[in-house]
């Protein structure tokens, strides 16, 4: 009979972004066994090797982020949007642990798998910018615009501005550029 799990799945992907965070992009499976209280056998015979684990991460988010943005309402409507900008960019928080969303990125960008994760993540958050816009041909890509500014402030805070937190420089950001769209 196999002995029961005294580290969830779900646990060993939490510490796995964990020692993202310590160790860089080239963390390795000793490195998280150690953290988790597991063999690298152990690892191994439930995940496979590191990429799968990472694979798992990616696979992972794209499902949290699709049950997150299914439960928030869809208000129409400038004022429906804002808020719902304003609710997605507060999910980003003042940007404390920040840096491994900049690492997973750089993962992303090198491995097809996770990036097309990525894309359909991208995709699924820009589908629900959409969803509040107004029925415009044109709303597809405003979502994609707006999703744009709040990724490329993201980075933009990442690497110059440390004065406010970076949902406030987040939605700065966006407030200037929906006010510049509707001049």
């Amino acid at each position: 009979m196999p002995r029961p799990k005294t580290v969830s799945d779900e646990d060993v992907l939490a510490a796995a972004l964990e020692v993202l965070a310590t160790h860089g992009t080239n963390f390795t499976l000793t490195e998280l066994a150690r953290h988790v209280g597991l063999s690298r056998a152990t690892l191994i015979q439930r995940f496979g090797d590191r990429d799968a684990i990472l694979l798992k991460l990616a696979q992972r988010e794209v499902s949290m982020t699709r049950a997150w943005l299914n439960g928030l309402p869809i208000e129409n409507g400038p004022d429906g949007l804002w808020r719902f900008l304003t609710r997605i960019v507060e999910s980003m928080g003042t940007g404390d642990g920040f840096s491994v969303r900049v690492l997973i990125a750089s993962l992303e960008a090198a491995d097809p798998a996770l990036r097309a994760l990525a894309g359909e993540r991208y995709g699924l958050v820009q589908d629900a910018i959409a969803a509040r816009l107004p029925d415009d041909p044109r709303r597809h890509e405003t979502a994609r615009h707006l999703h744009a500014v709040i990724a490329g402030a993201a980075m933009q805070w990442v690497a110059t501005n440390r004065s406010m937190g970076l949902s406030a420089f987040v939605l700065h950001r966006l407030r200037w550029s929906l006010e510049k769209q509707s001049n």
